[in-house]
């Protein structure tokens, strides 16, 4: 039975957790992802983003053609966690929620015992028939109203799934902002077995002015309170003040950036006036987002890149066009960060938008950072 706490990797190294966004697979040409581009081998736990809930407590699947083998289905379920044959330490995790599952399903839900306990019986069936090791919950967001609801319904979950030994997690918003309003941290620490914090998105085109996805530590720009507390350091700082353990907590970082488009193509500093969101990538094509190999594709066309020596994450710009993103210097820098703070480890979202072809260099080049720095860390705790 799988214990609080406890994980089986590849090395000894602290755990990877790493995000597959199941609808990568609809993307055109370099960026389209399949199962078959996973290497099962650079994380301990994979996470299957997202299948979905009722307002009755029964578990949707979201995408029947991909995830399915029903009628030409690809079968996208079955091929995900044959993946441990490759990898037999790997553990597989359904997660529920994200963008495209109304909040108030899960409202619903969390208000019911009935619905809370339906809901936990066919989230453990559903992992024990398709092989899953236990549930992530992606619930965006609880409001104010629904706190207490989420830990019950965690407190439902943590009952089925830790008693047929399957593991329970929470990917949540990270900001003390949105946490205060979200969650009872200490409560729902006592129920999962691990915290994956979405430590990004901390700025991005619904703001006025230019700023990091995810910066790790407040910078000189950052003038409000509120600007402040936009930070890694800020947001893990509260989440271990209000009661999570260090060890459950896992630091999210991103496979992508984030992009605006400046008013002014002479003011290209953090917090420059920005007017709207920066051009959609070829790929992904959502406006004001990147994937990391898109942000290869414009460093490789001659944009500028600065390096923020204060909150340790660069950006690049272009005549009006301006972003935020991650390279192998930040990415160690926040996995050094899971190491000075006793963290749990490290998630990444998502890897089909790292560089998965290596179509720049190798394969996987920011999760295989990931895996360097934890590896270095165990073995400088060692000596």
């Amino acid at each position: 039975m799988q214990r609080e706490g406890t994980v089986t990797p590849c090395s000894s190294k602290k755990p990877i957790f790493a995000y597959v966004s199941s609808w990568a697979a609809h993307r055109s040409g370099r960026g389209k992802f399949n199962i078959s581009d996973i290497d099962p081998k650079l994380c301990n736990y994979l996470l299957y983003a997202f299948f979905g809930i009722s307002e009755r407590g029964s578990v949707t699947i979201l995408d029947p053609s991909l995830d399915l083998e029903d009628d030409g289905g690809r079968g996208n379920i079955r091929l995900f966690n044959e993946l441990k044959t490759a990898n037999p330490s790997l553990k597989t995790l359904a997660s529920f929620g994200g963008d495209k599952v109304p909040a108030s399903s899960f409202s619903q839900v969390a208000s019911s015992s009935n619905l809370r306990s339906t809901f936990a019986i066919n989230a453990k069936r559903f992992c024990l028939a398709h092989g899953f090791d236990g549930v992530d919950i992606a619930w965006h967001y609880p409001s104010e109203g629904d706190r207490w609801n989420f830990v019950l319904l965690l407190r439902a979950l943590a009952t089925e799934l830790h008693g047929a030994g399957l593991i329970l997690t929470v990917a949540v918003a990270a900001s003390e902002s949105r946490a205060s309003d979200s969650y009872d941290i200490n409560c729902i620490a006592r129920h999962v077995d691990y915290i994956l914090l979405m430590t990004y998105d901390y700025n991005g085109s619904w703001d006025s002015y230019t700023g990091h996805n995810a910066p790790l530590y407040a910078g000189l720009t950052d003038t409000s309170d509120f600007q402040q507390k936009l930070n890694i350091d800020h947001s893990v700082q509260h989440w271990l003040r209000e009661g999570a353990p260090s060890h459950k907590l896992i630091l999210g970082v991103p496979a992508y950036g984030r992009s605006f488009r400046l008013t002014n193509a002479l003011g290209y500093g953090v917090r420059a006036p920005s007017d709207e969101a920066g051009d959609a990538g070829p790929y992904t094509k959502e406006a004001g987002f990147l994937a990391y190999y898109e942000v290869l594709d414009n460093l490789q066309n001659g944009w500028i890149k600065v390096k923020d020596d204060k909150q340790k994450v660069p950006y690049a710009y272009s005549d009006r066009q301006w972003m935020s993103y991650e390279d192998k210097e930040s990415i160690s820098n926040k996995c050094k960060y899971v190491g000075e703070h006793n963290l749990g480890g490290v998630m990444m979202w998502s890897i089909d938008m790292d560089d998965f072809r290596g179509s720049l260099g190798c394969k996987y080049p920011l999760l295989l950072t990931v895996n360097q720095c934890l590896q270095s860390l165990t073995e400088d705790s060692r000596s």
